[in-house]
């Protein structure tokens, strides 16, 4: 008995082989449970009375921005005050007049309640520009403007007339304007005359000791010394002032000689 045991125990498979295991249990039908139904896709539900919303607007890239106005800059000081000396200049300058012989009078402030760029801060009223050229009535000037007359008279227009016939000396200027709040004439401009600033000094005529007189007029080829005086004191005022207009350069200069020291760029000269 001992064999047959003992090959049991080394070999269970043929135990097995001998007892085959109990079929499995089935569950009967009716206790299967159901299968799970398949599931509904999801559905949005309709939305029922709801309003169209508006379109938001599109934000305009191709189109500038308002500008913003612009501050109005404040005007800029009268044009009369920013001519005013200096005291130093002012003071160096009558002192010149002084020494040039030149008959003078410091006068007030002149202004215009209509136009508040014309006026002279520290005029003088020109009686004479040397020693025995007398200016009738006087002529209120800046003192740099009425420097410059000395010094052309002296220098030109005094030595010009001992050239006329019998020499005859200079006594008197005739002035034609003097300091007007004007605007240029001649040319249609809008712009403030050198008049209105006291700069200019417009001589209709020069007169002469023996009772003589040349008039600022057109004279073209009239071969005589009046003309040579007229072309030759005019063309020396242009080393002196910076515009001198007389006949020729418009209808309104042609019967006097336009003098003026107008500040213009590069020192630039207009002489006609």
């Amino acid at each position: 008995m001992r064999a047959p045991l003992l090959a049991l125990l080394l070999w269970p498979g043929l135990a097995l082989a001998q007892d085959p295991p109990a079929p499995r249990p089935v569950a009967p039908a009716e206790e299967r449970p159901a299968p799970r139904p398949a599931a509904e896709p999801a559905t949005k539900p309709e939305p029922q009375d709801e309003k169209p919303r508006p379109e938001e607007p599109k934000p305009q890239l191709d189109q500038p921005e308002p500008k913003k106005p612009e501050p109005e800059e404040p005007a800029g000081p009268p044009v009369h005050t920013r001519l005013r000396e200096s005291d130093f200049d002012h003071s160096a300058c009558l002192l010149e007049l002084t020494l040039l012989g030149a008959d003078y009078a410091p006068q007030a402030p002149l202004t215009d309640p209509d136009q508040p760029d014309c006026g002279i801060d520290r005029p003088i009223l020109l009686h004479a520009p040397l020693p025995g050229i007398e200016i009738p009535g006087g002529a209120p000037m800046r003192c740099d403007m009425a420097r410059q007359l000395a010094h052309w008279l002296r220098d030109f227009v005094r030595p010009a007339s001992a050239r006329l016939p019998g020499q005859p000396r200079l006594v008197a200027l005739e002035p034609s304007s003097t300091y007007q709040c004007r605007a240029t004439v001649g040319n249609d401009s809008a712009n403030l005359s050198e008049h209105a600033f006291g700069n200019a000094f417009d001589i209709a005529a020069f007169r002469f000791e023996d009772g003589s007189r040349i008039a600022i007029e057109p004279r073209e080829d009239q071969g005589d010394l009046a003309e040579a005086f007229q072309r030759a004191v005019r063309g020396a005022a242009c080393l002196y002032f910076t515009t001198v207009l007389g006949p020729g350069a418009n209808a309104a200069h042609d019967n006097h000689l336009h003098l003026d020291i107008k500040a213009r760029r590069g020192g630039w000269r207009l002489c006609q």
